[in-house]
């Protein structure tokens, strides 16, 4: 993704899919708040409805109740009643039906069941245990034993002489045809739990709704059997709590098809949206690409000096301004180079010209003065002449020496031929450098490595050879004692890396930034364009050389030049 064309084309695709998923997350989340608005006015209305109808049931049934304890039959039945006798429960059945209530019993003063009703359908043959007791002319739900219901039940007491003989006791079911006699809203499900949170009943198809299912106090989200539903929760305050819970779930199925059908539509428009938009892409980035490519390869060439050639270019006016400045810098440069030749020139010459002046003034003052104290020493006919006078020789041959060495070495600067470009095999190369300091490796004192893989460059042999018996040279003489010259040789992302390295005292900052600068040296005696002579190879050769500090002391320097390859 790194050319301006496939940019380009990202762009356009990218244009083309925002707006259109921004509208889906827009849209999606206007119905998603819709339903949930909808889904929790619903809910709340059917609710209150619930739990108020649910209060008033009670209310009503704890006053049938509290009328039929005071029923003098009932009484009558009650405290005559003969062993064996059924007109009591003849009498419970006829009032359950007349009341319209789904249990009633009547127990004595201990709490022992004497009679009841009819049992609800589903209950069991024999007579069933009685539904929890609660509170005197309250009303209250709880769970009925032996039913596995809760039961809206109320109880009342029998007086007999002011004092309670016995208690009457009745209610209503309240199962899953209660919950859906109780709220009629349509495309809701109810969820009826006890105070310990169990299901008690549900109008879900699904007879095993576990007891896990929602129960969210606010407005919610739940998943059941594969449907999602808005959920809400609230007690049901009847009596003294805890409460039983009843939970109401609207679904949202028609909600999620909508918000799928939006999701599925807007992939297809983004798919045809894309299958305009990329070829428009392709076709519009080539009519804006291609003029910028024209002009990076044109920028290359400038950058590699390459200023002859002018350019022109029929594009956007932003682009031809672009050009027309690009020619007027390469212009200014083609000029500015034919300057800077000569001055270069200049300097240079003005450079070797106080080198060559400073080099040559240092051996001339000792002969001068050699000169100077023979003469004098003839003069006054010293007795001790002859010795005075092969002293001045050596000297004056020394220094004479001395001019001669350096004298060659500019001229060998100076006349650095091009390089002889050759199929050159490293190993080889190094070689021969082995052989050539034959003593110091059997010292130790130096140590050359082979590449494993052999290795071919294109370079002049000679010319490397003898660069690398400069940096070999310096290495040796920057040794202290024991140490050694290591020289390797290796590929690395295409080229050639040949380091060597010494365990010498090292440089500092400022001796590593000058070195390659002509006439700078660390020794005593020396011209300072050794290592010149070195950069000047290699860079013939298209490498380049850096100096590093090594890791455990000393100086590393290494060489990069393009590789060829493996030798075959």
């Amino acid at each position: 993704m790194t050319s301006l064309k496939a940019r380009l084309i990202l762009a356009f695709s990218l244009i083309t899919l925002i707006p259109l998923a921004t509208a889906m997350v827009i849209l999606t989340a206007r119905i998603q708040s819709m339903v949930r608005s909808q889904a929790e006015d619903r809910l709340g209305a059917a609710l209150d409805g619930i739990a108020g109808q649910a209060a008033e049931d009670g209310r009503h049934i704890a006053a049938k109740i509290e009328i039929l304890a005071r029923d003098p039959q009932l009484k009558r039945l009650y405290l005559l009643r003969p062993s064996g006798s059924r007109d009591l429960s003849e009498y419970l059945a006829e009032r359950q039906v007349l009341l319209g209530l789904d249990l009633l019993t009547v127990a004595d003063s201990s709490g022992r069941v004497v009679a009841m009703g009819p049992a609800p359908a589903g209950a069991a043959a024999s007579s069933p245990a009685p539904p929890a007791e609660v509170a005197f002319n309250t009303p209250a739900i709880a769970r009925a034993s032996g039913i596995g219901a809760l039961a809206m039940m109320a109880r009342s007491a029998i007086l007999y002489q002011g004092a309670a003989a016995g208690a009457v006791q009745g209610g209503l079911l309240f199962d899953a045809a209660a919950l859906e006699r109780l709220g009629k809203t349509s495309g809701v499900e109810w969820i009826l739990r006890d105070a310990q949170g169990r299901v008690a009943a549900t109008t879900f198809p699904d007879p095993k709704l576990p007891d896990g299912a929602p129960r969210l106090p606010g407005i919610g989200r739940a998943e059941i059997a594969g449907q999602t539903y808005a959920t809400r929760s609230v007690p049901l305050a009847v009596g003294a709590p805890p409460y039983a819970t009843i939970t109401g779930l609207a679904s949202t199925a028609s909600a999620d098809r909508a918000i799928a059908s939006v999701r599925l539509w807007s992939a297809l428009l983004a798919l045809l949206g894309l299958a305009i938009a990329i070829p428009l892409a392709i076709v519009w980035s080539a009519q804006i690409s291609r003029p910028v490519e024209r002009l990076a390869a044109f920028s290359e060439k400038v950058a590699r000096g390459n200023w002859e050639e002018p350019l022109k270019l029929h594009s956007v006016r932003e682009l031809e301004t672009l050009v027309e400045a690009l020619d007027r810098m390469r212009l200014d440069l083609k000029a500015y180079r034919e300057k800077l030749v000569v001055s270069e020139r200049q300097a240079a010459w003005s450079q070797m010209a106080r080198k060559v002046a400073h080099e040559v003034k240092n051996p001339l003052t000792p002969i001068a003065i050699s000169i100077e104290d023979l003469k004098r020493s003839f003069d006054q006919k010293r007795p001790d002449f002859p010795e005075i006078l092969n002293q001045a020789v050596r000297t004056i041959g020394e220094e004479v020496e001395t001019l001669r060495r350096l004298l060659q070495e500019f001229s060998d600067f100076a006349r650095i031929p091009a390089p002889r470009i050759a199929p050159c095999r490293v190993s080889q190369l190094l070689g021969d450098l082995e052989a050539l300091y034959g003593r110091e490796v059997a010292a130790g004192r130096l140590v050359v490595t082979l590449p494993g893989p052999e290795l071919m460059v294109r370079a002049d042999s000679g010319q490397m050879r003898q660069a690398l018996i400069n940096l070999i040279k310096n290495g040796l003489e920057a040794l202290n004692g024991d140490g050694r010259v290591t020289v390797t040789a290796q590929a690395h992302e295409g080229a050639l890396v040949i380091a060597v390295a010494d365990s010498g005292s090292g440089l500092s900052e400022e001796q590593r930034a000058n070195l390659f600068v002509p006439g700078f040296t660390t020794k005593a005696h020396g011209s300072g364009l050794g290592l010149t002579i070195v950069e000047r190879i290699v860079s013939d050769h298209a490498g380049t050389i850096a100096v590093e500090a090594g890791t455990g002391g000393g100086t590393t320097f290494r060489i990069r030049i393009p590789l060829t390859g493996a030798a075959s």
